[in-house]
């Protein structure tokens, strides 16, 4: 996982300079994400659907390999419509941390589930770091060099999933159910987790924390540099202290909180203090103050994917792990793409750093309906 991170985010760095070669339109550089974000969701709860059906392995085999692909297609280029197809095949296969997600639930026990899930978070809070500066200096080398690392990463990744992975997931555990047309629509496998009892209402919570934090992250580089004339080493070292923070409270914090305070107390408290925290960043009137502020609520919000993904696994089936994972991917997706529309929208229309304060509202209603839902579980069960 932290592998693939790393691939993710190696092309942050480059990506708009190589899309530059062909258009000056911002449009056509925020389509990759878009594009990206829309792949995976179309393809994302398919391809859990075949992790509980055929196994985490040969499914994460397959999707890295396609990752791979995806990479090499970017980095070759030639023409605009080329990187799209790059971002797409990559989207598209993009279910291989959602799957190996799926596989810390098959081998973790229910007591482990928030613990192991705090790996997810290492290996995006080191990949956040190592990712992006790797790529800045492959791209001052050559632009195309970050699309063929991330790829020989992927099939590194490949090569050992081939000779070191076992499966997880015994034959016993898994679906028999035959394929159907709808197992390939998205929105069917969404509805189908929704309408489980008590699953709708933790669904619904993340995507609205996924929904503020994305629109959130997607304009404060933008809000530091118009309020307080940052420099670009400001930005740097603003999202790398975000990466220490998040990787300190995974690895020190989550482990230890977490088993003392329950997995819904400590969610709802993450929420309600990303709330607090991001309506401060609004407000504060000199610049050295968002250095603590960020690191605070980059701390926090560490705790919010352990223990929402905790919560929904135990509310499934085990055979269902595998669509639950990609139904949650499916919807990270989604709110990436609306997340940094509505935060633009905002921003441009209503004020400078409106998506702070109007994500803190989100945030705290979303730890308000977590509450509910946590209420009602505890009654049914």
């Amino acid at each position: 996982m932290l592998m693939d991170v790393i691939g993710i985010t190696l092309l942050s760095p480059v990506a708009p300079y190589i899309v530059q070669k062909y258009s000056h339109s911002a449009l056509m550089v925020t389509m990759l994400t878009i594009l990206y974000a829309g792949g995976q969701f179309i393809a994302a709860p398919l391809i859990g659907k075949l992790g509980d059906r055929y196994g985490r392995r040969p499914v994460l085999l397959v999707s890295l390999l396609g990752q791979a692909i995806g990479y090499l297609v970017f980095g070759l280029g030639g023409v605009l419509w080329i990187l799209f197809l790059g971002r797409i095949i990559g989207g598209i296969t993009a279910g291989n941390l959602s799957t190996a997600s799926a596989y810390i639930a098959d081998i973790s026990k229910p007591e482990e589930r928030s613990k192991n899930f705090v790996l997810i978070g290492m290996a995006w809070s080191v990949g956040l770091i190592v990712g992006p500066a790797a790529g800045g200096i492959l791209g001052q080398l050559n632009l195309q060099a970050p699309a063929f690392v991330a790829a020989t990463l992927s099939l590194l990744n490949v090569i050992l999933g081939i000779f070191i992975l076992p499966e997880s997931l015994p034959k016993e555990h898994r679906e028999s159910a035959p394929l159907r047309a709808n197992d390939f629509n998205p929105i069917v496998s969404i509805f189908d987790m929704v309408r489980k009892p008590r699953l709708g209402w933790i669904l619904l919570v993340t995507a609205m924390f996924n929904f503020a934090f994305n629109g959130i992250n997607s304009t404060s580089t933008l809000f530091v540099i118009e309020k307080f004339s940052a420099q670009p080493w400001h930005l740097s070292l603003l999202l790398g202290l975000a990466g220490v923070a998040v990787g300190v409270t995974t690895f020190l914090m989550v482990p230890r909180l977490v088993p003392r305070f329950g997995d819904g107390k400590v969610a709802r408290a993450s929420l309600i203090g990303q709330s607090i925290v991001n309506i401060l960043i609004f407000f504060v009137p000199i610049f050295w103050m968002i250095f603590p502020l960020n690191l605070l609520v980059s701390a926090i919000s560490a705790f919010t994917f352990p223990t929402l993904t905790t919560l929904s696994t135990d509310l499934v089936e085990h055979r269902e792990i595998g669509l639950l994972m990609g139904v949650t991917t499916s919807l990270g997706s989604l709110m990436n793409i609306f997340g940094p529309l509505w935060a633009g929208a905002v921003y441009d229309k209503i004020m400078l750093g409106a998506p702070f304060w109007m994500g803190g509202i989100i945030l705290a209603a979303a730890g308000i309906m977590l509450l509910r839902s946590i209420t009602r579980i505890q009654k049914t069960s």
